[in-house]
């Protein structure tokens, strides 16, 4: 993720060394999510049979190509190409975590799990908040991806040297519980959601510190309050994660509406351009309104452990066509009118995620016989897992 959210943070720099504007840089921070939302089923596919360790090693290789093709761009257009190289790696880095994770951990653990993997998403947005007043600041923006370039490097060794992919098959034995089914409407649904709610979502780590500039905020604090956010966000996702193992009679559905909803709030306080609402709208929109994709993947995959990689690419496709979608249309928005404007398309944006949510997790009950009222299920067979069509 680091392509996408490094670019982000170090957007004030970037855009002055290269001349772009915010449309164009909006337009180019959505690159990597088109080509990663338009090659994810392919990527889900591929990575099924090569396994999630060569899957881990193929995505590591694309990531150290992405940040040297942006290290050394010398234009928008060859911005554009670096995060294109990324939109190929984060296709396949998706299915190869989640279908490890779902070849290693056990069925209690499962939430914990995705809430860490998902926290790469805010880890991404810490280093790059990081780095603007520890590198960009002193040494120039592009020492910044260099050393970003150093732990992919880091990546790809571990993942090579790392040993073998663990038995095919998911570790579903201990429960003996069968993958359930969805109908393709419901799952079509679900995925709009994820789209809705990635591009209010995604816009915040690309727009974040410019934002923050805008408002008043000197770039140095801007990007420590990308870091301190992103910390928030991260540990917002593990917990949520924990708190789904620890309540398995709770609807993640509603659980990830509900955040959606909070979310919105965050990004009206940040359309005030206040100082002190801005602040509180950053951490509500980490923390809630970007919280939610852990128990999201956790969800879908949760009953679709033989398949994991396969189901990752369905419904990455809708995440990462919003958080594709999103930052163009923020960029627009933000350009034609203000970054008021901006913030309140976003937030309408997840308003429209959390209902569309709790639409999918209707079709999903009813398709079941269950009832669609009410935050708790009957007996832990009634879950609502979801389930790609085969």
């Amino acid at each position: 993720m680091l392509p996408a959210f490094l670019v982000g943070a170090l957007a004030v720099q970037i855009r002055a060394d290269l001349e772009v504007g915010l449309g164009l840089f909006g337009l180019a921070a959505a690159t990597l999510f088109a080509v990663s939302g338009a090659c994810a089923r392919a990527g889900g596919r591929l990575v099924q049979r090569l396994g999630a360790r060569r899957g881990a090693v193929l995505a590591a290789v694309l990531a150290i190509g992405a940040l040297v093709t942006i290290g050394t761009a010398s234009s928008a257009g060859w911005l554009m190409a670096g995060l294109a190289i990324g939109g190929l790696g984060n296709a396949v880095a998706q299915p190869s975590a989640n279908l490890g994770i779902s070849e290693l951990v056990t069925e209690h653990r499962l939430g914990l799990a995705f809430g860490i993997k998902q926290s790469a998403i805010p880890a991404a947005t810490l280093l790059g908040g990081l780095a603007v007043p520890g590198v960009a600041l002193v040494l120039g923006w592009r020492w910044a991806v260099a050393a970003a370039v150093a732990l992919a490097v880091l990546l790809l060794v571990a993942a090579a040297v790392g040993g073998r992919d663990a038995r095919p098959g998911p570790r579903t034995a201990e429960t003996g519980a069968p993958d359930k089914g969805l109908p393709r409407g419901g799952l079509l649904v679900l995925t709009l959601g994820g789209f809705l709610g990635a591009a209010s979502a995604t816009s915040t780590g690309v727009f974040l510190v410019d934002s923050a500039v805008a408002a008043g905020v000197t770039p140095g604090r801007a990007g420590l309050l990308v870091a301190a956010c992103s910390v928030l966000g991260l540990g917002n996702r593990i917990g949520f994660g924990w708190l789904a193992d620890r309540h398995p009679d709770r609807s993640r559905y509603l659980f990830i509406a509900n955040l959606l909803t909070g979310g919105a709030l965050g990004y009206g306080f940040l359309a005030t351009g206040q100082t002190v609402l801005f602040v509180l709208g950053a951490a509500m929109a980490y923390g809630l309104g970007w919280a939610w994709t852990g128990l999201f993947h956790f969800a879908v995959i949760r009953d679709n452990r033989a398949a994991a990689a396969s189901v990752t690419g369905f419904v990455q496709t809708g995440l990462s066509l919003g958080a594709a979608g999103g930052p163009l249309l923020f960029g627009v928005v933000a350009q034609t009118s203000s970054y008021t404007a901006a913030w309140l398309t976003a937030a309408v944006l997840s308003l429209l995620a959390a209902v569309t949510i709790r639409l999918s997790r209707r079709m999903v009950r009813r398709s079941r016989g269950l009832p669609v009222a009410g935050l708790r299920r009957r007996a832990p067979a009634q879950d609502e897992g979801l389930q790609a069509p085969t």
